[in-house]
Order: C-alpha cells, then sequence, then structure tokens
C-alpha cells in the first residue's frame, strides 16, 4: 500500500532515497588548469540526438561556479568497490585528485580510469533548479568498460545482482 503525506521538502528527498541510481564523479578543469570534481548522483541522459546528460550540482558546493563557467568536464560512473573514491569527492578538498592516475581529455579536462562508463562533455548550459544547478552537456566521446556500475539507495552503496547469479523462478 502506497501511503500520502504532506510534501515537505525532507519528505520528497526520503521518498527519493527509494530510487536507485547510479554514482558518479564529475571532473573539468578551470582556466588556470586547477582540476576540480564532485560527486553526482543526479545524473540523466537528455537526449539521444544530439546526445545530451544533465547533471545537477549542488548550489552551495564549493565548486559550483568552476563547473557552471566550464567549456567541457567530463561524468564518470563509478564501478563496484570504488565507494572510497566517491567519498573522497564528497569533501571539499584541494587534493581530489592526490595519487589517482589521470588522463586528459576533451578540452584537458582529467579523466579518471577504470570506470564503469565515462563521458566527456562539452557544456550547452546550466540553469538554476532549487538548491541546485543543473549542468546540460553534449557527449562528444564515450568510454564504456567491464564493470558493473556503483549504486546508491536508501543513503547507501550497493552492488546489482547479477542475472547469472539469481534464484530461477519456478
Amino acid at each position: 500500500m502506497i501511503t500520502t503525506s504532506t510534501v515537505y521538502p525532507c519528505s520528497a528527498r526520503d521518498a527519493m532515497t527509494h530510487w536507485p541510481t547510479g554514482v558518479a564523479v564529475v571532473t573539468t578543469a578551470d582556466r588556470d588548469g586547477w582540476w576540480w570534481g564532485f560527486t553526482a548522483s543526479a545524473v540523466s541522459e537528455v537526449s539521444a540526438r544530439p546526445p545530451l546528460v544533465s547533471v545537477c550540482v549542488d548550489r552551495d558546493a564549493h565548486c559550483r561556479s568552476v563547473f557552471t563557467a566550464a567549456d567541457a568536464y567530463a561524468v564518470h560512473v563509478l564501478r563496484a568497490g570504488q565507494e572510497e573514491l566517491a567519498d573522497r569527492f564528497t569533501r571539499d578538498s584541494a587534493n581530489d585528485f592526490e595519487g589517482l592516475p589521470v588522463s586528459w581529455g576533451f578540452e584537458d579536462v582529467p579523466l579518471l580510469d577504470d570506470v564503469a562508463v565515462r563521458l566527456e562533455c562539452r557544456s550547452v548550459r546550466s540553469m538554476p533548479a532549487g538548491d541546485h544547478v543543473i549542468l546540460l552537456g553534449e557527449v562528444v566521446r564515450a568510454r564504456t568498460g567491464p564493470h558493473e556500475p556503483l549504486v546508491y539507495l536508501e543513503q547507501g552503496f550497493r552492488r546489482l545482482a547479477r542475472p547469472d547469479t539469481l534464484p530461477r523462478a519456478s
């Protein structure tokens, strides 16, 4: 049975914890060449033609102004087992990239290796949306790996069950 309640901000947020989502780290380089990144769970395909994705960044995030001004960024869908990497990019730290193998992508954006999916994006637009800003980007390069994605559900990291490991219906 589905119950209803008055919709307070915390009610909607709590309800959405029951919606599984992937976990991504979004990276860019500012005009001075400094690398920036944040962990995002609000990432979505918007259009296939042209290939557009949206990413939401908290309006109060230390890196918001950098991403809204960026010409390009990369979305890295993390793989199962990368919980520590997800946590690393939730902090306001100047050394998020320390010790990580990084390569350079479109417009010299820093790219993380060994992730489930990597999308390199050209910034199209940013727009305010409540307490967040929506970044809209056109995918210019996409790479997928053999890894299962890291999932976030009910305020915790999860792994997907592989179809070949699920019990068969009788």
